[in-house]
């Protein structure tokens, strides 16, 4: 429970803070470097064409923390990009030889993830570099490996594909402390801004009827940091869709007039119909 309310307290910090990148369009941030295409099929092939939501979504947070200059990981030289510039094994060597750098770290799981190279035990060797640059402050890295608990362990999942990260049962199951972790490494990357963060924040706290009003506000924090960013376009319809339908529906519990109803209404008309011409 105390942990429960200091995710609260941190839900409130949320929203009156700006998040990192608050803005309408996508902040100029640092170049990456020119690289050419034949060189990123020679290393990843079509890989980075996934359609995991997972690794997509990884790939658009590291890209949105490299563009905003005011990110605490602007300097660091993460991403496809730099892997290709510099080429595999600098990233590799640097590794072996101790360098435990955010972007030595997050490069090599880069690597692991989406080389076209045979791997072994490739997903594990990532996700456990990922989380050393998680415990050094990296928000994507945060991100990556909440969404990996969710994929291994289905127990921390109830409800739609978009909701609930943790179910309220989860102390009888024997995952309290992954639940946390998990929640907490959410909070991270929800308080730096990030909309897919945000979602999960949101979905899990308006699952329960303690934590309605919360959860809902920060549902529309999410909303409002995804139209925002036109970095989000076309990339995150269908947990908009999902949050304007729970404020639609339930906004009365935070005092949402007839007005503001119809609009997330007609948000969910809007982007349900886009998420339709994607999928067709």
């Amino acid at each position: 429970m105390k942990r429960l309310v200091g995710s609260l307290c941190l839900v409130g910090a949320m929203m009156t803070a700006a998040p990192v990148w608050a803005s309408t369009d996508a902040p100029s941030g640092k170049p990456f470097p020119e690289v050419t295409f034949d060189r990123v099929s020679e290393i990843f092939g079509h890989n980075l064409d996934t359609s995991e939501e997972r690794l997509q979504t990884l790939l658009l947070a590291i890209g949105m923390d490299h563009t905003t200059p005011t990110s605490p990981h602007f300097q660091e030289e993460v991403g496809i990009p730099f892997i290709v510039h510099y080429g595999p094994n600098h990233w590799v060597n640097r590794l072996t030889s101790g360098d435990m750098s955010v972007d030595v770290l997050v490069n090599n799981a880069l690597l692991l993830l989406f080389a076209e190279a045979d791997i072994p035990n490739r997903e594990q060797a990532a996700f456990d570099l990922m989380k050393l640059a998680s415990d050094k402050g990296y928000w994507p890295a945060d991100y990556f490996v909440a969404e990996t608990n969710l994929l291994n362990h289905l127990h921390l999942v109830r409800g739609p594909e978009v909701a609930i990260p943790m179910a309220p049962t989860i102390e009888a199951s024997g995952l309290k402390q992954l639940a946390q972790d998990t929640m907490d490494a959410f909070s991270r990357c929800a308080e730096i801004g990030f909309a897919p963060c945000r979602y999960r924040i949101g979905f899990w706290l308006s699952n329960s009827q303690q934590t309605l009003q919360d959860g809902l506000k920060v549902l529309q924090a999410a909303i409002d940091v995804n139209l925002k960013d036109t970095r989000y376009e076309d990339k995150l319809d269908g947990a908009l869709v999902a949050a304007a339908q729970e404020l639609a529906e339930r906004g009365g519990a935070i005092g949402l007039n007839s007005d503001t109803v119809d609009q997330y209404r007609k948000l969910i008309d809007q982007y349900s119909r886009s998420t339709s011409r994607l999928v067709n």
